[in-house]
């Protein structure tokens, strides 16, 4: 038998869970409407550092010639949580064609970063940038969010929040771009008009 108070921790706890996730949610459908440019978050990541956990740093010319897929998440964020793993197998996928995931943590505590990811067994890069770091900067309302980057460094897609259509979309668009051939290698005769 279950004892009350048990009981009552537990329903709460179940539904704080769920109204976070459909604010999350709310505030996901409008960033995606008309709250970031891709122009802006392209100006930000120019001029912003990453920290890795090891203490090394991730800029935004470390990532040229890649496709980066630039995910922000928390390890207090639930739905982060459960696609991290998704998102660990997309990138070895991507690493061995020229792409990378880049998991950037909003988390205040490193610790916390570096026991989820051991304790997840995730082996993508991830840089710690805290509450007051890119997130911050472009007013990020809602997380995960999603940032995909072409080998010439250019933001082609941006994603807010979570889920299955959001993990297939990312994915499709990194390998779209992986096959396509880099601008550095096309001919004269290949340039669009």
């Amino acid at each position: 038998m279950v004892k009350p108070d048990r009981f009552r921790t537990a329903v709460v706890r179940h539904a704080t869970a769920a109204v976070v996730t459909l604010l999350a949610t709310a505030s996901a459908v409008s960033v995606a409407r008309g709250g970031l440019t891709p122009e802006r978050v392209h100006a930000a990541l120019q001029h912003h550092v990453f920290r890795t956990p090891s203490g090394g740093t991730v800029t935004y010319s470390s990532l040229a010639g890649q496709v980066v897929v630039l995910h922000l998440w928390a390890t207090w964020c639930a739905p982060c949580r459960k696609e991290l793993p998704r998102l660990d197998a997309l990138n070895t996928e991507l690493e061995k064609r020229g792409g990378r995931v880049l998991a950037v943590s909003i988390d205040l505590d490193p610790r916390n970063v570096e026991r989820f990811m051991l304790q997840q067994h995730l082996k993508l890069q991830v840089a710690i940038d805290g509450p007051d770091g890119l997130a911050k900067e472009l007013d990020v309302p809602a997380i995960p969010y999603t940032v995909v980057l072409n080998r010439n460094g250019e933001v082609v897609s941006l994603v807010a929040g979570s889920g299955e259509a959001m993990l297939e979309t990312t994915a499709a668009t990194a390998r779209r771009l992986l096959a396509e051939k880099p601008m550095a290698t096309r001919t004269d005769a290949e340039e669009p008009r």
